[in-house]
């Protein structure tokens, strides 16, 4: 266990030549990713001083290595796999920019921007990283991560894999996982260098778009005793590909509410493995709370469970809301600093004694076990034709009905429209319409119901929900003329 960030960043798997990173079919020691980081550190020494580094790369190594370099060097490291926006620089401002291209013949580029650089102290000293929301709740945000929130995460022992024989262990290899996660959001911490600080060797999976069945000979290959998934990747594979999953003995959903009907499919497949619900705003380095679904498990809602080692509650009472569900409040060391916002920390997350909090503004309701279940969100309410509408309540309805995977509401200005994914079959089923729209009709005859088969998703695995409605408005235009 690591307990140290010099240990972290200075420790002796970066000479090591046990294979550490597996990418494309090419396996990379500690040794070669140490000496690719130390030839970008060297580059943004030799650049001058700087305080915030953008990291670009195509490959997940660069940006990986980019890390590693850029906080030798004492900078904030930006990944960016060239998915971030003008408007997201414009919120962290770089000082310089490392373009690392890894492979055989690796190579390190850097430039600085125009004009003169913000002040060095503009972030405190203790930031060394970003995580960029998905903007699902509201506008795109920038969160500044500590080391403290680094190394909490590293530490947290209720993320550990049971039964993980690790790397000293007769007969036992290192801990691998499987890496879906892209470097611009929290679940990289988890998928990367969470593994890599606690022993571990990372093996990078295809995008299911690109060769999902590549999986399982690289599951095979090295051992991959865990994969992190967002919960609507997790229901794509399990519907269309469930054996590209079936070895893998620990599955982790996160970013999204994972559905009771996508863990009923996977049992219904055959999967046997271990299922772990995982909860957590970005605004706390990865997640907060987790829930290890027994294999014999027939509630309606999966919950999100408990706090992690390291991790505090408060249920805090809504002004407005339910009355049998409270605001969830995290605190503790994986509450980040605060958001960042043209170059300089603009909001600190704490309550009134200084302590790191953070206000998630999800509604929860304990369970008969004390488990925590997701009952929505304050802001989850939305008005059609003048009525209030819980959209966390109907998605939860509708998932219950058989045939159904999943469901997300969505409203602009003129359409609420319920997304309901079913199976193939369900899709041109008049009776598996009417029993989804009766429910919908109950919450209200204005919202408008619109099966699919498949959800397009954003870069790192969430649901797109504004394409599903620019889809629905092309749709409805088509059906106007």
């Amino acid at each position: 266990m690591t307990d140290t960030w010099h240990e972290v960043i200075h420790g002796d798997r970066w000479a090591s030549s046990a294979t550490l990173w597996v990418e494309d079919g090419t396996e990379y020691t500690g040794a070669q990713i140490g000496k690719l980081a130390s030839r970008i550190e060297e580059a943004i020494r030799a650049h001058g001083p700087a305080r915030v580094v953008s990291i670009r790369s195509p490959h997940k190594l660069g940006c990986f290595a980019g890390q590693l370099g850029s906080w030798r060097a004492g900078c904030v490291a930006v990944a960016d796999d060239h998915t971030l926006t003008e408007r997201d620089f414009d919120r962290v401002r770089p000082d310089l920019t490392v373009e690392v291209r890894s492979g055989p013949s690796p190579s390190v580029g850097i430039t600085a921007p125009p004009g003169p650089r913000p002040p060095g102290e503009r972030i405190p000293e203790e930031v060394v990283a970003v995580n960029f929301t998905s903007g699902s709740t509201g506008s795109r945000k920038a969160v500044a991560v500590t080391r403290g929130n680094l190394l909490a995460l590293f530490g947290c022992r209720d993320l550990d894999v049971p039964g993980d024989p690790g790397p000293d262990a007769p007969g036992g290899g290192p801990r691998t996982a499987g890496s879906f996660a892209t470097p611009t959001y929290d679940g990289w911490w988890f998928d990367t260098w969470r593994t890599v600080a606690t022993g571990g060797r990372v093996v990078c999976l295809p995008h299911v778009n690109d060769d999902v069945f590549a999986w399982p000979d690289l599951v095979e290959t090295y051992g991959i005793s865990r994969l992190l998934l967002p919960a609507a990747v997790i229901t794509t594979v399990v519907e269309a590909v469930p054996d590209c999953v079936a070895d893998i003995p620990w599955l982790f959903s996160g970013g999204e509410q994972f559905r009771m009907s996508t863990y009923r499919r996977a049992r219904q497949a055959g999967l046997r493995g271990h299922f772990v619900n995982l909860y957590g705003p970005t605004e706390a380095t990865f997640a907060t709370h987790h829930y290890r679904l027994p294999e014999e498990f027939a509630a309606p809602t999966i919950p999100i469970g408990r706090p992690l080692d390291g991790c505090r509650q408060t249920l805090r009472t809504p002004a407005n809301g339910p009355s049998d569900a409270r605001e969830l409040v995290v605190s503790g060391p994986f509450v980040c600093l605060g958001y960042l916002e043209d170059g300089a920390l603009v909001h600190r997350f704490q309550d009134p004694a200084g302590q790191p909090t953070y206000r998630t503004g999800d509604l929860v309701s304990p369970d008969e076990n004390g488990d925590l279940v997701f009952a929505g969100r304050l802001d989850g309410e939305v008005k059609v034709n003048g009525m209030r509408v819980d959209t966390a309540a109907l998605e939860q309805r509708i998932t219950t009905l058989p045939r159904v995977l999943d469901c997300r509401v969505a409203q602009d200005e003129r359409h609420t429209v319920a997304f309901v994914r079913t199976d193939p079959a369900a899709l041109d089923d008049p009776l598996a319409r009417d029993r989804i729209e009766s429910v919908v009709q109950d919450f209200s005859p204005a919202i408008g119901v619109r099966l699919v088969g498949r959800y397009p998703v954003k870069a790192g695995g969430k649901v797109d929900v504004p394409t599903l409605m620019d889809r629905y408005r092309l749709t409805e235009k088509v059906e106007e003329t």
